[in-house]
């Protein structure tokens, strides 16, 4: 399995609030795309929220826990996420987030987000990603519109559920098998909604330079399943 992560500042922002992170031991991914609001401290949240997550999980899966099947692996998902929220704000953190942590083992991929961050994949080379998740906003709430409609509404920048202090993770878990040879994609909002589908098929390899034109932060993580 070989994985790469990017993430580049929008223009129109003072700092870069997406975190991308992974793992790999061997025997599983972990994957984790965090975007951080507008609110204050969510930056500095969406980097210690992805540390906690990739720590905790290698952490239980070492003491012994089981990962072998997507329920498995969803009740870990939880328990982590849970342990990350009580430490990061029973601490000084503040502000909220979008995130998505993907694990991927034994040919299952168990997804746990809230927010507007998304997982695609793609089977042959260059040709669009398919998006399978939907992003948790305003825009989406009768989840009856694809992504690229969704990208020209205002109204997903209104984020439905979110990473923050008030309300403990309440995940929701998709579930599928890996496919052979495919590429996994788990993205910001600035990747599959400001950028067009022929330049996310572009970015996808790893020669491509960054985008440097858009507002928004970009973030993505790809992944290679083995033929």
């Amino acid at each position: 399995m070989i994985y790469s992560t990017r993430s580049v500042k929008g223009q129109a922002r003072d700092e870069n609030r997406d975190c991308v992170g992974a793992a790999f031991d061997g025997v599983r991914g972990i994957f984790v795309v965090v975007d951080g609001t507008s609110k204050p401290g969510s930056g500095q949240l969406a980097q210690a929220l992805i540390d906690q997550i990739l720590t905790r999980y290698c952490e239980k899966i070492a003491s012994g826990c089981s990962d072998n099947s997507h329920e498995e692996a969803a009740v870990l998902l939880k328990e982590v996420l849970n342990d990350a929220h009580d430490t990061l704000f029973s601490t000084a953190f503040t502000g909220s987030a979008s995130y998505l942590v993907g694990v991927a083992a034994a040919g299952l991929l168990t997804i746990a987000y809230e927010g507007d961050c998304c997982a695609g994949s793609v089977e042959i080379s260059s040709s669009p990603i398919t998006w399978f998740t939907a992003p948790h906003c305003l825009a989406n709430w009768k989840r009856d519109r694809d992504h690229r409609q969704l990208a020209a509404d205002l109204g997903r920048h209104q984020i439905s559920r979110s990473f923050k202090a008030r309300k403990k993770p309440d995940p929701e878990i998709v579930t599928r098998a890996t496919v052979e040879g495919e590429k996994l994609v788990f993205a910001t909002d600035g990747f599959w909604a400001d950028l067009s589908d022929v330049t996310q098929a572009q970015l996808l390899g790893a020669e491509m330079s960054d985008p440097t034109y858009v507002d928004d932060d970009v973030s993505w993580i790809v992944v290679q399943i083995p033929a």
